[in-house]
């Protein structure tokens, strides 16, 4: 996976569009029009960078990757570890192509996904030592207004909720927690104890305090929110279940995450990434 992105200096966005866009062409065009020449330099330059990725898989089993511009030029090459390798968003031109090793048969992990997303580049492909991959490609040129971090932390959030749905694992937000909540919250502005209240009680003195309580659970659970804001500053996730679950059950996703369900769930990840952001998603590692 792409383990992190180096983001120096501000990078102007490129607004999403599905339109072809029209040149008019003078007798003497300045126009860039790739030639065969450029189309077989750039095949080169992604097999030779295949190549050596595959290589380096083979005799150190660590990532390596690669940027290259769609002139077939070599921008950035990076040494990784055993599970992600880094580079450079200032060195991700438009329509650039990212390449990296795998050394297990995984599809494109959160990371990866984001560092397309968030740059300009049109490819990114992960590569196993066998040759195989996992391929997202945009179909028009976009960068997504979400940063690389907003981007891998929603991503890597999905997947950890997928995995808890298979395992049963539950970390829907029920009244019991949002009753936990509404308990901390009179005791802090009151200092009542409320341990032995009824529910009918409870929110009666949360209406009464200005938390109203006949709207969905997920209503009253962000005006408690915004009502404790001052107190969750230092702990912004205490009543968060979905996060706390994923920190709990940590080791139980990632081992899941390995198993042959699991890779079909990582697949699934990108597929709807791919139907999300109307990419094309390719691979033969299934």
């Amino acid at each position: 996976m792409i383990g992190s992105i180096s983001f120096l200096g501000q990078i102007p966005s490129i607004h999403n569009t599905n339109r072809t866009q029209v040149h008019k062409m003078s007798e003497k065009s300045d126009c860039f029009i790739k030639s065969h020449e450029d189309i077989d330099k750039l095949s080169q330059t992604i097999e030779k960078a295949k190549e050596k990725i595959k290589q380096i898989l083979v005799e150190k089993n660590i990532e390596y990757g690669v940027i290259i511009s769609p002139e077939g030029r070599l921008l950035q090459e990076n040494s990784g570890d055993e599970k992600s390798c880094k580079f450079d968003s200032r060195k991700v031109v438009p329509n650039a192509i990212l390449i990296h090793g795998h050394p297990e048969d995984l599809p494109l992990s959160s990371g990866d996904i984001a560092g397309l997303l968030a740059t300009d580049a049109k490819v990114e492909e992960a590569v196993t030592k066998e040759g195989k991959f996992s391929r997202l490609i945009k179909k028009y040129p976009f960068r997504s207004q979400k940063s690389y971090s907003d981007l891998y932390y929603e991503l890597e959030k999905k997947l950890n909720l997928m995995a808890l749905d298979a395992l049963g694992i539950d970390y829907k937000l029920n009244m019991d927690d949002v009753i936990k909540m509404g308990v901390d919250y009179l005791k802090q502005i009151t200092g009542r104890s409320y341990d032995n209240a009824d529910l009918e009680e409870i929110l009666m003195q949360l209406n009464k305090f200005g938390i109203k309580t006949n709207g969905s659970l997920e209503e009253i659970f962000k005006s408690l929110k915004d009502a404790m804001f001052l107190q969750l500053i230092t702990n912004p996730h205490k009543y968060d279940k979905e996060h706390n679950c994923i920190i709990e059950h940590t080791d139980a996703i990632s081992n899941f995450l390995d198993t042959e369900e699991g890779i079909k769930i990582r697949h699934k990840l990108v597929q709807d990434v791919a139907d999300e952001y109307n990419l094309i998603y390719e691979t033969n590692l299934n």
